[in-house]
């Protein structure tokens, strides 16, 4: 579970390099589609693991991509809503 843990803030940290650069919602996109991935993949373990004791380290990695989502998403959100609105008008 750990490992799944660290591959969703690695995840979260290609956001926070998409965010920092020339921001393609393509990129976004492909991002966003491996962190769907992930977080289905935990949610599945969640359920066919009814009882988790997750540690003190997992409970850290927890709030801190807690407070990664939370940053990037008042960061991308707007950006990546106005690229694809952008995407569907017509000159």
């Amino acid at each position: 579970m750990l490992q799944k843990f660290e591959n969703l803030d690695a995840a979260l940290n290609k956001l926070d390099e998409i965010n920092k650069q020339s921001f393609l919602f393509e990129n976004f996109k492909q991002v966003n589609s491996q962190i769907e991935n992930i977080l289905s993949e935990i949610n599945s373990n969640e359920l066919n693991d009814q009882k988790i004791i997750y540690t003190e380290g997992d409970r850290n990695i927890l709030r801190n991509i807690l407070n990664k989502i939370d940053r990037l998403e008042s960061k991308i959100i707007p950006k990546a809503n106005l690229l694809e609105e952008f995407s569907k008008s017509k000159i």
